[in-house]
């Protein structure tokens, strides 16, 4: 009986394994931003570091920073999104974040602003009066913009311009060509934008000397050092040291994505770095500045690096594995269950079967003290002995089968004699 029950469920084993497809995903998408944007080229690279692990992305480009949030909350299947720490500081109160988790943050990312040095501005609230460019609606350049104008009071004062589809290089050029006054972005120092207008004659970079203040009052923001001549020693750029403000750009997902993608994208992050960390160093991937609360899984990581099976072996095949398990650990249980629950079904069925035919030989034997004829007695007898002479029975009722097997020819003999 083992043996067919070992087959059956084995059958059923690999039927399922084919028909169901594993719970650990083999692709996820990965939300970045407008093509040439700082958080679009850090999601490609990302997409090749994690390919590199078996894990397949498809990078998708969106609007904006925001856009990231309202398309995660439309589709978290399998879906991740960068997006920076100051993201709750504009969010839209329909999309329907209570599920969203971070996965920890990736590197800093600065929020340069650019003025004309004929303005001679030194503080952001002595930009009343002129005119402030941002990277477009959307983006947190131009959310940051309007909530630091509104915090010094001046909302009436500045006019914001958003550059919507603006080109990269297009940013640095209305403000290089005198249409805007000031120009207000988020992007990596080493990026050619950020280097064209640090280089930029007639441009200067303010420094926050009140960022203390910003990053208490806007959750998510960081300060950032600047020292003199870090981004261009032998120009000395900047001239003085300055402090910059920034966000700690966040990887995060529904915490519905599977726990085995964590270690993936932490330790992609813990290879490649963001690039505005050359600048502003930090130790990432972090646990700190954080948009959402950090996932389980995540910090599992961080606590304990990388655990079990995925430390020696490919994505591809532990996740088979995890596949393997997530079927086969239920399916033995079953098999365990069975292996005990059957025999006991078959001994209870065997039992209450031999109750039966102990009955029948009764009812025999009375008929024989009775004074049956003989005849009719053994015409019985034969019958009850062609059915259990191929009688299958299990093991723990042999003695009892071996019992009534006696009995009948006892009772034979007795009917012959007579």
């Amino acid at each position: 009986m083992t043996f067919p029950l070992f087959a059956i469920l084995f059958v059923v084993l690999f039927i399922v394994l084919m028909l169901m497809e594993p719970t650990v995903p083999d692709r996820i998408r990965l939300l970045t931003g407008p093509e040439g944007s700082p958080y679009h080229e850090l999601g490609s690279r990302y997409a090749t570091e994690i390919g590199l692990r078996g894990l397949e992305v498809d990078v998708i480009e969106t609007d904006s920073d925001f856009d990231n949030i309202r398309r995660l909350a439309a589709d978290s299947d399998n879906t991740v999104a960068i997006v920076p720490s100051i993201i709750a500081m504009a969010m839209d109160s329909e999309d329907d974040i209570s599920s969203f988790v971070s996965y920890g943050s990736i590197g800093f990312a600065p929020l340069w602003l650019f003025y004309r040095t004929e303005l001679n501005i030194a503080r952001f609230a002595e930009l009343a009066g002129h005119t402030l460019a941002t990277a477009g609606r959307g983006t947190v350049s131009d959310a940051l913009a309007r909530r630091l104008v509104d915090l010094h009071s001046i909302t009436d004062q500045v006019e914001i311009q958003a550059l919507d589809q603006a080109a990269p290089g297009g940013l640095s050029e209305v403000l290089t060509s005198g249409g805007v006054d000031a120009l207000f972005l988020s992007g990596s120092g080493r990026s050619e934008v950020i280097q064209h207008l640090l280089h930029a004659d007639g441009i200067a970079l303010l420094s926050f000397d009140q960022a203390a203040v910003y990053t208490a009052r806007i959750p998510g923001l960081a300060t950032l050092e600047a020292p003199h001549g870090i981004f261009d020693l032998a120009r000395d750029i900047p001239a003085r040291d300055s402090q910059l403000i920034g966000a700690a750009t966040n990887l995060i997902a529904d915490r519905s994505l599977h726990p085995a993608v964590a270690p993936i994208l932490l330790g992609a992050a813990a290879d490649i770095r963001a690039e505005s960390s050359a600048y502003f160093p930090g130790s990432f991937p972090s646990e700190e500045h954080l948009a959402f609360p950090l996932a389980p899984s995540a910090r599992r990581f961080f606590q304990q690096g990388e655990t079990g099976l995925s430390q020696y072996l490919p994505y591809r095949l532990t996740r088979y594995l995890n596949h393997l398990g997530f079927l086969v650990l239920p399916v033995l249980t079953a098999l365990v269950l069975l292996l005990k629950l059957v025999p006991m079904v078959l001994k209870a069925i065997g039992k209450l079967r031999l109750v039966g035919l102990y009955r029948q030989l009764e009812q025999i034997d009375r008929s024989s003290v009775a004074g049956e004829r003989p005849a009719v007695l053994m015409a019985d007898l034969d019958r009850l002995n062609a059915t259990t002479a191929t009688m299958i029975v299990p093991r723990a009722l042999a003695p009892d089968y071996v019992n009534f097997r006696q009995a009948l020819y006892d009772l034979r003999e007795r009917v012959i004699a007579r």
